[in-house]
């Protein structure tokens, strides 16, 4: 029995360490981890985007004196075919498609006096093209035809002759 004990105390003791050539007393090392200082950043502040539109009033609009706001213009008709007693009509239409007088879109439709008319009839902005159409009641089976066209101008003519 004494000798299990002197085994098993020399394995205890071997196998706590005993490494060293010479030195049989442990050292305490203490190891210090250096560690970084944390530093709390705040996020990047963000800019909220801007919302803020300015808003134009009426008063701040800059508008050429010549512009008078109106959708509309108004336009003189004048005809004058210097034909005589020739028993004519005149339609005014808007340009269709084919270039031609689109029929459902008339002005003016009206009869010529010794192939004479003045008139003036209001216009959109939107009728920048008009085709006017004299049909005669007699020999002639195609019409005479005449284009007008908007030129810029507030009070415009149709000239017809």
């Amino acid at each position: 029995m004494k000798h299990y004990t002197i085994l098993i105390m020399s394995l205890i003791l071997s196998a706590c360490g005993g490494g060293g050539e010479g030195s049989t007393s442990t050292k305490a090392e203490s190891t210090t981890v250096a560690q970084t200082p944390t530093t709390n950043t705040p996020p990047p502040e963000t800019t909220p985007p801007d919302t803020s539109v300015e808003t134009e009033t009426m008063a701040e609009l800059t508008i050429a004196p010549e512009f008078d706001l109106s959708s509309k213009m108004e336009l003189n008709i004048d005809v004058d075919l210097n034909m005589g007693d020739s028993r004519a009509y005149l339609n005014i239409c808007l340009k269709g498609d084919d270039n031609k007088a689109d029929y459902n879109q008339c002005l003016l439709r009206a009869p010529l006096k010794q192939s004479k008319l003045t008139s003036t009839v209001m216009l959109a902005n939107s009728a920048l093209e008009l085709v006017a159409e004299v049909w005669f009641y007699d020999a002639q089976s195609e019409p005479l035809r005449f284009e007008w066209q908007y030129d810029g101008e507030q009070s415009a003519v149709f000239t017809i002759r």
